[in-house]
């Protein structure tokens, strides 16, 4: 796993032991765009004829980059691979791509379901598995900026962002950009917009009413800032960030490490408890509520704690609309 830093997305390589299981979509589920077209890339012989050289030359474009680099890139890409966190940016456009950094992410992200048929280039990636794809394009979103130049020897490299770089909608449309997806990505968000309405009117909340969003992640327990989970309650339903969590908000911060005694500090109305399925997160949680400190939360004692998968720590489209399903579901059965 790596290195703790790491842990937030956007939506960010791994907060986690994450992450991602389908959920039933409800009336205003966000569509899915339609895939990306599937002719092929006409190729060029040695002996090309000059008209045949100059129809293929027609088939690339230039693009500049987040890095300002000007890449020559196929007009029509067929076989894309994705490095980074957020392979739900693109799924959520219409976009698969054939390759990805699956072997960290895959089995903590909200959405497996989609991941069927998209090969494992590994985390950090092996070039070795990425040129047996044979990619026309490289999409990059990581941190490691180091791997760039391996990468923009085997196909085109489009560098999006360097994980976390933008919110989520700017991440996407720049995407939606790059491929000619700019409706897809209006009818997306649009969608989202109006279950994000429709779930906020079911919380029913009080004006002022605030959260903290807590995570327990093996023997550790963070408390989160203005990312992650909290994209969605602060940014989109109206939750207010507890007093001690607004000061992480203002700092910029997305996560704290805390110990128990700490932990009132930051406690709000309401609190989402992340969590995930492995023996050392099990006992730690359990430690935590078997606790006299923990009895005396009010949130605790007053029944507003809620538990959630940490694989809903992302930010992804695909994991924020699940996202929402899974936050309405929660609060209809306190109803």
């Amino acid at each position: 796993m790596p290195s703790i830093k790491r842990l937030v997305l956007p939506l960010t390589l791994l907060l986690f032991t994450l992450i991602l299981a389908s959920c039933s979509q409800p009336d205003n589920t966000a569509a899915t765009a339609p895939t990306a077209a599937a002719t092929s890339q006409p190729t060029v012989a040695p002996e090309a004829s000059p008209a045949a050289v100059t129809e293929a030359a027609a088939a690339t474009r230039k693009y500049t980059d987040y890095k300002k680099r000007e890449v020559e890139i196929p007009a029509d890409p067929q076989k894309i691979v994705y490095v980074g966190s957020n392979p739900g940016d693109l799924l959520a456009l219409g976009i698969k791509p054939i390759g990805a950094s699956l072997s960290v992410i895959g089995t903590q992200v909200a959405y497996p379901d989609l991941l069927e048929g998209i090969e494992d280039i590994g985390y950090p990636f092996s070039p070795e598995k990425i040129l047996a794809l044979s990619p026309d394009l490289i999409i990059f979103d990581d941190w490691d900026e180091t791997g760039i130049e391996a990468l923009s020897k085997i196909a085109p490299t489009v560098v999006v962002g360097l994980d976390g770089t933008f919110p989520t909608e700017e991440r996407v449309r720049q995407i939606a950009e790059l491929f000619g997806l700019t409706a897809q990505a209006d009818t997306w968000f649009n969608n989202y917009k109006t279950k994000v309405a429709s779930v906020k009117k079911q919380l029913n909340l009080t004006e002022g009413d605030t959260a903290t969003s807590l995570l327990v992640l093996g023997s550790e327990l963070y408390i989160m800032g203005g990312k992650g989970l909290n994209e969605t309650l602060y940014g989109q339903l109206g939750f207010k960030p507890a007093e001690g969590v607004q000061k992480l908000v203002d700092a910029g911060e997305r996560f704290v490490t805390i110990s128990d005694e700490v932990l009132p500090q930051y406690m709000g109305k309401h609190m989402f408890l992340l969590t995930d399925s492995s023996s050392k997160t099990a006992a730690r949680q359990s430690a935590l509520m078997d606790s006299g400190l923990w009895k005396a939360i009010p949130a605790v004692k007053e029944g507003r704690v809620y538990t959630l998968d940490s694989k809903y720590n992302f930010d992804d489209p695909i994991t924020l609309d699940r996202l929402l399903d899974e936050i309405a579901g929660i609060f209809k059965g306190k109803q």
